[in-house]
């Protein structure tokens, strides 16, 4: 995450909506990555941008309320209401239910954080919305967190650009609750996110035939019974020395989720170090795009965020050891990103 800054001079974040010094109204801008001061005037947004001859006209999420909380921005020239993030939102929960505006509240904010990586990466081109036109996601209810709901268990999942989310993971306590049962170090809405949209890409980054005989060389034969290989990780447990072949037991149940832990894991390294960079913690120039002076930076990094942590008395926040093999997974999501995106015609400006 980047920092940001109100044309006053003060530092504001990525999820504001009001400068607390000068009272400017803000707004992030997905395309150009930035968070604009001015003044909402209805469904407009009028940037300051520092040069009182000229200011920039928007239109704003019609999510801005209070119950989502978007302080996202589009074109004018955008047909839609609703933000690049917002728009993929297919079924939110009952909010009859005071409890499901916090939870929506928090799902789409976590959504919003995994969008403005996506598009930091250009996995994601914010000025052609249409080209995730088959994304969407069900933030859904299940008796554990409702007994009015017919459904007795919400599977997290992905099904054809479809992802599914447990709405009740949006609550602490809940997602404590399964952290321990299932046994898991790192358990969190966004890396929630960040896995599913693992899958999704995963359709986009290994189209050909070609494509996916690279991926078996480093992460297996993804058309195994996946079925089956669920059945058996839940039955018998994690593989034996999983620790140096996978960045996590779950990874070890299937190809396909071995790739989208993996690809987790990537987005938080990514994601983490933009916002270390940001504050003088890390000399990491993301134009550089060098994997080993990245990865190196990461490990430092982890170090200084692990040893913050401790000096609190709180854990890790990266409690995982990465493996030269899972380097290498790493190392092969990298190179696949950047060769996704170079097949892609950008449009002109």
């Amino acid at each position: 995450m980047k920092r940001f800054y109100c044309v006053c001079g003060e530092e504001v974040f990525f999820y504001d909506h009001v400068c607390k010094s000068c009272g400017r109204d803000l707004a992030y801008d997905p395309q150009i990555g930035t968070m604009w001061s001015g003044e909402l005037v209805q469904n407009r947004f009028i940037a300051h941008t520092g040069d009182k001859k000229q200011s920039l006209d928007f239109s704003v999420c019609e999510h801005r309320s209070a119950d989502v909380g978007c302080n996202w921005l589009l074109s004018n020239t955008d047909s839609n209401c609703q933000c690049i993030a917002c728009r993929t939102t297919r079924t939110i929960p009952d909010l009859s239910h005071e409890k499901n505006l916090n939870r929506w509240f928090r799902l789409e904010r976590c959504k919003r954080q995994l969008f403005q990586t996506l598009i930091a990466l250009r996995l994601i081109n914010a000025r052609r919305p249409e080209q995730i036109a088959n994304l969407q996601f069900d933030f859904l209810e299940d008796k554990r967190s409702n007994p009015n709901i017919d459904l007795e268990h919400v599977l997290t999942g992905h099904s054809d650009g479809l992802i599914t989310l447990n709405a009740a993971e949006a609550d602490e306590g809940f997602l404590h609750t399964m952290k321990e049962q299932m046994q898991e170090r790192y358990r969190t809405l966004l890396g929630h996110f960040r896995h599913e949209i693992g899958h999704y890409f995963w359709g986009k980054l290994f189209a050909t035939d070609d494509q996916k005989a690279k991926f078996r060389e480093v992460f297996g034969d993804e058309r195994e019974d996946y079925n089956e290989a669920l059945e058996r990780y839940y039955q018998q447990g994690k593989q034996n020395h999983w620790r140096g072949r996978y960045i996590t037991p779950y990874a070890s149940s299937h190809p396909h989720e071995d790739w989208a832990e993996t690809w987790a894991h990537y987005l938080h390294i990514v994601d983490t170090l933009q916002t270390a960079q940001s504050y003088g913690l890390s000399v990491y120039d993301p134009q550089e795009h060098n994997f080993d002076h990245w990865f190196s930076e990461w490990h430092r990094v982890t170090q200084v965020m692990n040893a913050l942590n401790r000096s609190m008395g709180v854990s890790d926040p990266y409690p995982f050891k990465v493996s030269d093999i899972v380097q290498g997974k790493l190392r092969f999501i990298d190179e696949t990103i950047a060769a996704y995106v170079a097949s892609i015609k950008t449009p002109p400006e």
